[in-house]
């Protein structure tokens, strides 16, 4: 005892007894009792002095002799316990005992007494709680870490011994660490604790005694302070092992959560920068070490072991704790961990990804479709243009990404999706494109899109090139040739105007698009037929910069020569060129353009190419101009709008050889007639030159010429048209639209923007805003939706309004753009909010813009739902900004109709007509004076004019009820009333004031109605006298807008008088409807494009009415009172539909159905109606509103046809019906899985599909109609039914099929759902050859039970047996028919979608092996596995079955679900409660694992869901769960690491902490854990909010403060209810 008293009195001899003491002496008195124990000098200043005077020689002769030995290990408590009673402050003590400790620890890691003695010390004092492990931990690894980093970032220069490496190690400590290099190690993550290391604040020299560990080499590097410091090599060998021992030990106590995820983070960090190359590890005496990683290894085995659950296994999985090692380590250990997390993220995996992921692709069938999407393994968003950069060629995504470009290619879909998804050539790319030019990915977006290459695009382009040169006789063996090569040439035309936009954009380097096809044609691996087309493609594109730019600075301009005309393979003698087709004269005399463009580039280099060709080319070229100059000489006449077969082949080859004499020829054509001089109105009195009418150029024509002279002429014509010195002729403006509807990829402008910066000063003039217009209105409203640029269209538009409304007399330009608003707002699918910014908003929107777009809003909502979360997020505002600048009420009747969400918005809103009516009786005296004076015939018209303007300017706040004054006197005076000065009156108001008088009367007129039908005066005759005043005001007079007027009516539903005036108007009148009758024969076919013209102008007053002209008399073209009736009368039907008149809406159908053939939109009108009013539309109503559709642009079904015609006596459809609609998306709508498919074939070269029967209408797919099928696949997008590409006419179709079928709904899901996931008997070996598909039979794996039934229960066996013929189940259980019945139960009603849930969720739970408990959980598994087998591969191994193909079905179907309905997909589990098994609640955990990340972006319905996960699992895992046996927590490791990825999977991507689950979400979790059993309890403590348990609630930043929170809260709360039981204890004594 006498050295153990020595020691403490060392320790303890500059201390003063008593009081507390600062740390920095309890830190030097600790010291220095470790360092006596530790054989180390003490750190007296005295003896630091005496040393510092004495020579190194004689100091190493002193402390030779005279050191003392150190004092026993046994004797180191009690001198500690001496320690602590000289300390009053336990904690500040402990505190420094452990910093300095860790400290130690690190220091002396190389001396093994040394080591041996800190060890027993620490297991000493942690056994006595001196020592905690939780606030120990973080400071040895810290310690450690600023160690590894500084050691790890010198390199071995020096040699030295261990001593003088121990007296630097001492300064490791410091703060001046020097900092990394890109070379070194990463340095380990900073420990989530907050306390600092406890490193001494001094350092002195250190003896070492003669047991220092004995290496052969000690190598070291000196610091810029003279110290020594460990290298990297020896750190890893002397220090990890001995860190890992402490950390072995620590996990033998209870940790805190937050310590066992420092030593998670630190061991983590070990093994990731560990080099797994052989003979990269540590040698130890020659001999490589990795002792420290499989101490490693084990730590990780001890923390993630789910008996003591000390962190998840997940954790190992994400983020800072996740294991990264790029190969696979060739340690067994090592590998045995590595092997297990990677079985354990497979399984996390197959929850997240949908079966048949890899064949999703865009349909284009809808507009809202994005491009081909791509998630990571884990559901984590993943960047277009990184995965385009990084999927190598040849691979499986790869070639998922060319069936989705080869699709596209084929279906044309519109310029702004390719601006979408492809990436600019790495030639055009830099200084252009940097960066994506749009964000493709944003946090909104709930299905981010993929972006494709230029590699990809220009394979796929000549993918397609082949495609369309393969001979016809190959691919189309069974239709007539002429009708084949008509389509084909179609087919070459829209794929020219895609490849023009492809190169102008630099989306294809055009050197590496040439040598790809080169190789292609010279590989010969298919049959293609010799023509020119390629040579006519390239002459396209040959005057573009981007591609002159490659040409010029090819380094092989030679070998590009060669490639360029080997693709002229069919070359025709001159003297055969006589009585070709003009598309045959265009190929044979191409190629003396494509030489002409050549020789431009390098005449000698082409001349010794081209060699005897050259002789050919010249005499081919002089053929041309000799005939041009036939022309020019006047011996030709060439009549543009009707050209014989030569004139038209030769026009075609001069425009790609010089196209600006051709562009000039034509202009001078549609010139030709001359002008005549027109006097502008205003104040100016310009004269305007009108041009003369002449015939315009027939699409025919224009379809041949060039994309460079069809440019060319675009351009001119616009010159003309928006400069202001001209008025066009409506040829010349007819010519103009045509070519934009023949190059919409081309040729699309934004016309309202582009040309108002273009030509400024020629908008400026109402003129030419109304040429704009009215072609905007009129002609392309069709470009605008294909493009999906109607929305950009709006907000242009309100601009306009904005600024015109508040002008006085701006009548007829005001309504105009009024009426194009409203056709745009009808167009949209999406919610539409206008940017409060716009300068001059006052209010953002008109009247009845805001009434339209509330309409607009709810039909969307309820038959297409919002498709996503953004659109969501800005419905409320839009909704205020809509409800703050609009007075209108609905009527119940209306909103009973609409989607929840907006009924409750507008719920409470108060209805101001009685104020409106109090108003107008307090002003009524006053108005009728003024209105007398102005409109009875008995004053002086000067009196008169007098009256008008004192009413201007002296009463203008009773300026809104003029038009109520005035019918008020017309009710009592009609027939001497002067309607003249009431339309003057009314001119010289504003705009928006119209409108409020309109409005204000319709109100005003409904009031008094009800007023005198009081006073005893019949109902009828009332409405009579109004019907004929109103008639009057605006058809015989023309003084009111009759279209706003009919709204104003029609949104008074429910006054009942309002509709039955409304009905009298457009029923018991003639005047509109023999309007509509003249209109109609005057203007002939809708087909605006087919019109041979010369068209006739009419006058503004004719064709407008007196106050729709207004006071500008400028030339019209297109526009028409009548036309401005087509968004009126739909909006009218509505009404009568909501108010039970379905007798009378058919009847204004029928009245109409001519007006309405010229609707823009009529189609989707129809499919919005059936959808909006399912289930209370009459069947004679369906019918009519079928009638009007043009059946011949529409592939309805004969079957269907014949049912909704009453033809058939059976009361449904046949199964076959509902086989063959599926089968049909799939021939036309769905994405081949086959490299190239031919317009006849199926999937994979199936043929299509046979149904009985003929018509021109038949479904696509169908055997007999496939020509009329083949023409409407390669038509023009314009030339369809409201127009668009054909898939998304024939999904329409479908559709509008289904929407007219009798509700309920049930029989047609039914029908659809068993049609696509049924298992057919298998099919005979030449059908199953034909079709390419495996036999699809019994299962074959060994583990598997045998089903009872193939099919899964008795329903679905009854329900399948019409379907036996070969002819409709050929694609029965193919994966693209289950995608194309998800598709097109996607697109119905909601009604249909509960139909759909319950469907599935009966065939799931109704399989035999859901509920089955008897099974071994190895026969389960293998059961579950079979299962989940994506269809693709069960089909070709014959392992289909019903489940797994359910489960696909509702996957594809989830995905092309609008983010607002997305909700609806747990009512497929609700409906399966309770979970009978494990094997069941797998299922469950299936089916909604694809959905989570896609609601991640959604707190609210996110959290629903993992509250319905959690609820199943109680169902089998549960407290009171009666599933019997009772199954181990173990069997579902799999779905506790699912929900732990499905908590930190919300977290990916947004603003929150790295890493860290929501507090609401860990809160969440708390409260639904508690309904589980114990043990599965257990598994998920990390996921609560408990700070003693879970990690993530230990180490959240936010979860503390929240903590803190709630215990203050707790505290106040307990406080109080202490208080207030003293305050009952005195009441009570009292």
């Amino acid at each position: 005892m006498e050295l153990s008293s020595a020691g403490a009195a060392a320790a303890t001899g500059a201390v003063v007894a008593g009081g507390n003491l600062p740390i920095q002496d309890v830190r030097v008195a600790v010291q220095d009792l470790f360092n006596l124990y530790l054989g180390r000098p003490t750190t007296s200043k005295n003896d630091a002095i005496t040393r510092e005077q004495q020579s190194s020689k004689q100091r190493r002769k002193v402390m030779a002799t005279n050191r003392p030995q150190p004092p026993k290990d046994e004797n180191f408590l009690a001198d500690y316990q001496d320690l602590q009673a000289t300390f009053p402050d336990m904690e500040q003590l402990r505190s420094a005992t452990e910093g300095v400790l860790a400290s130690l620890l690190v220091h002396c890691s190389y001396h093994a007494l040394q080591v041996e003695f800190l060890l027993y010390a620490l297991q000493t004092l942690a056994k006595l709680s001196l020592v905690r492990w939780d606030s120990f931990l973080p400071l040895l690894l810290r310690a450690v870490g600023s160690c590894e980093m500084a050691g790890l970032h010198q390199g071995p220069q020096a040699t030295s011994t261990p001593a003088t490496v121990a007296s630097h190690v001492l300064t490791i400590g410091s703060s001046t660490t020097p900092p990394l290099t890109a070379s070194t190690p990463a340095s380990p993550a900073p420990l989530l604790s907050s306390s600092g290391i406890g490193s001494p604040a001094h350092s002195s020299a250190v003896d070492v005694s003669s047991n220092v560990i004995q290496s052969t080499a000690a190598t070291a590097s000196t610091n810029g302070a003279g110290g020594k410091m460990l290298s990297g090599a020896r750190v890893v060998t002397w220090l990890r092992p001995l860190v890992c021992k402490i950390l072995q030990a620590a996990l033998e106590s209870e940790l805190k959560p937050v310590a066992c995820f420092d030593i998670l983070v630190q061991v983590v960090t070990w093994i990731n920068q560990w080099d797994p190359k052989p003979g990269s590890g540590i040698k130890d005496d020659g001999i490589e070490s990795t002792a420290w990683l499989h101490s490693c290894v084990e730590l990780i085995w001890a923390l993630i072991n789910e008996a003591k659950c000390r962190v998840p296994f997940y954790a190992v999985l994400h983020d800072r704790t996740q294991l990264k090692i790029d190969h696979w380590p060739e340690d067994e250990p090592l590998f045995a961990l590595f092997l297990e997390l990677h079985r354990r993220r497979d399984k996390i995996a197959l929850h997240i990804q949908m079966l048949d992921q890899h064949l999703h692709c865009p349909t284009f069938a809808t507009l809202r479709t994005t491009a081909l999407t791509y998630i990571g393994n884990l559901g984590e968003p993943l960047h277009g243009e990184d995965i385009a950069n990084a999927i190598p060629r040849g691979s499986l995504e790869w070639e998922r990404a060319l069936r989705c470009l080869r699709h596209a290619l084929r279906i044309n879909p519109s310029a702004d999706w390719w601006r979408k998804v492809l990436l600019s050539a790495p030639r055009y790319r830099q200084g252009t494109q940097s960066q994506p030019a749009q964000s493709r990915v944003t946090l909104t977006s709930t299905q981010p899109a993929s972006e494709f290459s230029a590699d990809m695009i220009c394979e796929a382009a000549v993918d397609r090139i082949l495609e369309l040169m393969t001979p016809i006789s190959a691919g189309y063996s069974s239709v007539p040739v002429s009708l084949t090569e008509a389509g084909r040439w179609q087919e070459w035309l829209i794929f020219a105007d895609m490849f023009y936009f492809f190169m102008r954009s630099g989306y294809i380097d055009f050197l590496e698009f040439i040598d790809t096809l080169a190789a292609r044609f010279a590989r010969g691996d298919q049959p293609v037929m010799r023509s020119n087309h390629v040579t006519w493609l390239l002459a396209q594109v040959f005057r573009l910069e981007t591609v002159m730019a490659a040409l010029n600075s090819d380094s092989k301009k030679l070998e590009t020569a060669q490639k360029i005309l080997s693709f002229h393979m069919a070359e025709r003698p001159v003297e055969q060129t006589t009585n070709l087709s003009p598309q045959t004269m265009l190929l044979d005399f191409i190629g003396s353009s494509q030489i002409l463009r050549l020789w431009s580039i390098n005449r000698q280099m082409m001349e010794q190419l081209t060699g005897n060709r050259s002789n050919e080319h010249i005499q081919k070229g002089k053929q041309i101009d000799e005939w041009w100059k036939a022309v020019g000489k006047g011996e030709r006449i060439l009549d543009y709008s009707n050209l014989d077969e030569k004139s038209m082949g030769m026009v075609w080859v001069l425009s790609h050889t010089v196209s600006q004499t051709i562009c000039e020829a034509v202009m001078a054509w549609l010139n030709s007639k001359g002008a005549a001089d027109y006097m502008s109105p205003g104040q100016t009195g310009d004269r305007i030159a009108v041009i003369h009418e002449t015939r315009p150029l027939p699409v025919v024509l224009l379809a041949g010429l060039s994309l460079h002279m069809a440019s060319r002429v675009v351009n001119t014509i616009e010159d003309l048209m928006f400069a202001g010195q001209h008025v066009p002729s409506i040829a010349m403006v007819e010519t103009y639209v045509r070519l934009l509807l023949l190059a919409p990829q081309t040729l699309f402008r934004h016309h309202i923007n582009g040309m108002m910066q273009r030509y400024q000063q020629g908008l400026t003039k109402p003129g030419v805003q109304l040429v704009l217009l009215e072609i905007l209105n009129y002609r392309l409203l069709p470009l605008y939706r294909y493009q999906n640029k109607s929305r950009q269209l709006l907000f242009d538009i309100a601009k306009i309004i904005i600024t015109v409304k508040a002008k006085r007399g701006e009548h007829r330009l005001f309504r105009l753009t009024e009426n194009l608003a409203i056709n745009l707002i009808f167009s949209l699918r999406e919610v539409f909010l206008i940017k409060k910014e716009l300068k001059g908003a006052s209010t953002e929107f008109t009247e009845t813009l805001n009434r339209v777009m509330v309409i607009n809003l709810a039909i969307t909502m309820k038959t297409r739902g919002i498709p996503e979360i953004d659109q969501i997020m800005i419905l409320q505002p839009a909704l205020e900004q809509i409800l703050a600048n609009s007075q209108h009420t609905w009527s119940e009747k209306t909103m009973r109709h609409f989607p929840p969400t907006l009924r409750e918005a507008l719920a409470g809103r108060p209805d101001k007509r009685q104020q409106i009516i109090q108003q107008w009786q307090s002003v009524e005296a006053t108005v009728l004076h003024h209105l007398r004076a102005i409109l009875l015939p008995n004053n002086d018209p000067s009196y008169a004019m007098n009256a008008m303007n004192a009413l201007n300017h002296n009463f203008p706040q009773h300026r809104q009820y003029l038009c109520a004054g005035a019918w008020m006197l017309m009710d009592s005076h009609q027939d001497i009333i002067i309607a003249g000065n009431l339309g003057r009156v009314m001119k010289d108001l504003q705009p928006e004031e119209v409108t409020s008088n309109i409005y204000t009367m319709v109100d005003v007129m409904l009031h008094n109605i009800q007023v005198q039908l009081q006073h005893g005066h019949l109902q009828h005759d009332l409405l009579l006298r109004a019907s004929a005043g109103l008639a009057s005001l605006m058809w015989s007079q023309e003084i009111l807008p009759f279209d706003i007027t009919l709204l104003a009516l029609a949104d008074r539903d429910d006054d009942t008088h309002a509709l039955r005036l409304v009905v009298g108007l457009l029923l018991d009148r003639l005047e509109f409807v023999q309007r509509v009758q003249h209109y109609s024969v005057s203007r002939g076919q809708p087909e605006h494009w087919m019109h041979p013209g010369p068209f006739q102008r009419h006058e503004p007053q004719q064709a407008l009415g007196q106050h729709l002209a207004g006071k500008d008399r400028y030339p019209i073209f297109f526009d028409e009172m009548c036309l401005r009736a087509l968004p009126v009368i739909p909006l009218i039907i509505y009404r009568l539909i909501e108010n039970d008149a379905t007798e009378t809406a058919e009847r204004v159908l029928t009245s109409y159905e001519r007006l309405l053939v010229y609707h823009p939109a009529y189609f989707s009108f129809v499919r919005d109606i059936l959808a909006y009013f399912y289930g209370s539309l009459p069947s004679k109503l369906i019918v009519s509103l079928l009638g009007n559709l043009n059946l011949s642009k529409v592939p309805f079904s004969d079957a269907f046809l014949q049912h909704v015609g009453g033809q058939t006596q059976e009361a449904s459809l046949p199964p076959e019906y509902y086989s063959n609609l599926l089968q049909g998306l799939v021939n036309k709508v769905i994405p081949p899985l086959s490299k190239a498919r031919s317009s006849f074939a199926g999937v994979d070269g199936v043929p299509a599909l046979s149904r009985s029967g003929s018509n021109r209408s038949q479904a696509p797919g169908s055997a007999n109609n496939n020509t009329t099928n083949v023409a409407d696949v390669h038509r023009a997008f314009y030339l369809h039914q409201d127009p668009g590409t054909y898939s998304q006419l024939v999904l329409e179709t479908a559709v509008v099929e289904l929407l007219s079928l009798p509700p309920p709904s049930t029989h047609a899901v039914t029908m659809l759902v068993n049609a696509a996931v049924r298992i057919p008997s298998p099919p005979s070996h030449s059908s199953t050859a034909s079709c390419g598909l495996s036999a699809v039979g019994t299962p074959r794996s060994p583990l598997l039970p045998t089903s009872p039934t193939n099919v899964g229960d008795s329903q679905n066996q009854a329900n399948t047996n019409g379907l036996g013929s070969s002819s409709t189940s050929l694609l029965t259980g193919c994966p693209l028919v289950i995608q194309a019945c998800a598709l097109l139960l996607a697109q119905l009603p909601t009604a249909f979608h509960g139909s759909f849930y319950s469907e599935t969720a009966r065939i799931i739970k109704e399989f035999w092996w859901v509920t089955d408990q008897t099974r071994l959980p190895k026969e389960m598994d293998a059961v579950f596995g079979h299962a989940v087998w994506d269809p693709t591969w069960a089909v070709q191994d014959e392992m289909s079955n019903v489940v797994g193909n359910t489960m696909a079905l509702l996957h594809a179907f989830s995905a092309n679900l609008p983010f607002e309905w997305l909700e609806g997909m747990h009512s497929v589990i609700t409906l399966q409660r309770p979970i009978c098994s494990v094997a069941h609640l797998r299922l469950a955990f299936r089916i909604v694992g694809p959905l989570l990340p896609r609601l991640v972006i959604s707190r609210q319905l996110f959290a629903k869901t993992l509250a319905l996960l959690f609820t199943s699992m109680a169902d089998v895992f549960g407290r009171n769960s009666v599933v019997t046996p009772k199954c181990e927590a173990t069997e579902i490791s799999d779905l506790v690491d699912f929900l732990h990825h499905a908590v930190l999977m919300e977290v990916q991507g947004v603003n929150s902490v790295p890493g860290k689950p929501r507090p609401e979400t860990l809160m969440l979790c708390t409260k639904v854990i508690e309904r589980l059993r114990p043990d599965v309890q257990h598994m998920f403590r990390h996921l609560c909010a408990d700070f003693t348990t879970s990690i993530y609630a230990s180490t959240h930043p936010k979860m503390a403060q929240m903590q803190q929170q709630a215990q203050a809260a707790l505290q106040a709360q307990q406080a109080q209810q202490q208080q207030q039981r003293a305050q009952n204890t005195i009441m009570n004594i009292i």
